[in-house]
């Protein structure tokens, strides 16, 4: 496998394309973000099944995220005002 002393990190735009390649014949899947979706920047992470804890506990963290998030967002919901209703005759 590829060794590297250098750590990669990518950012991901809400609007980039992914999607998940399966290897039935290695046990795995990859995660791939293509480089003509992102100006020749693309990227593939191989994942195995001794990922599969790793992966859920980022998915549980993006869930309380997206939770959070409408939480804060959809609390309260501020009543449409009617243009006559406030008007003074």
């Amino acid at each position: 496998m590829l060794k590297t002393w250098t750590d990669t990190h990518y950012q991901l735009d809400d609007e980039d394309w992914l999607y998940i390649a399966p290897h039935e014949d290695q046990g795995s899947a990859s995660l791939v973000c293509p480089g003509y979706a992102r100006d020749g920047e693309g990227f593939s992470i191989h994942f195995t099944i001794a990922h599969i804890k790793t992966l859920e506990k980022l998915l549980g963290v993006l869930r309380i995220l997206k939770a959070q998030e409408e939480a804060l967002f959809d609390e309260y919901k501020y009543p449409e005002i009617s243009s006559n209703t406030y008007l003074i005759r």
